[in-house]
């Protein structure tokens, strides 16, 4: 009974996939490329008030890692999805 389960094991070979991985990555900087046209003047005001750093350091990192999160965790995850769905459907036939 210790040997039964749910669901099967994932396959492992879909994450070691170099293929897959340059899909994703290419996807990936399509998408900031994309978020960037999109927000250009955004990006310029926030660098201008970002840099340089102010007197409260802590609220200034704060503020830093959330820009760093919305313009490259946000671009992968989006990117890594659109480039397993172009993988699978037109790479990978």
């Amino acid at each position: 009974m210790d040997d039964e389960r749910d669901w099967p094991d994932p396959p492992m070979e879909r994450e070691r996939d170099v293929g897959r991985l340059r899909v994703r990555l290419l996807c990936s900087a399509v998408v900031l490329l994309a978020f960037l046209a999109l927000s250009w003047g955004y990006v310029g005001e926030v660098v201008g008030v970002l840099w340089p750093p102010h007197e409260s350091l802590s609220r200034w990192a704060t503020l830093v890692l959330l820009q760093l999160m919305g313009y490259v965790v946000l671009p992968l995850l989006v990117g890594g999805l659109v480039g397993d769905f172009v993988y699978d459907r037109f790479v990978d036939s």
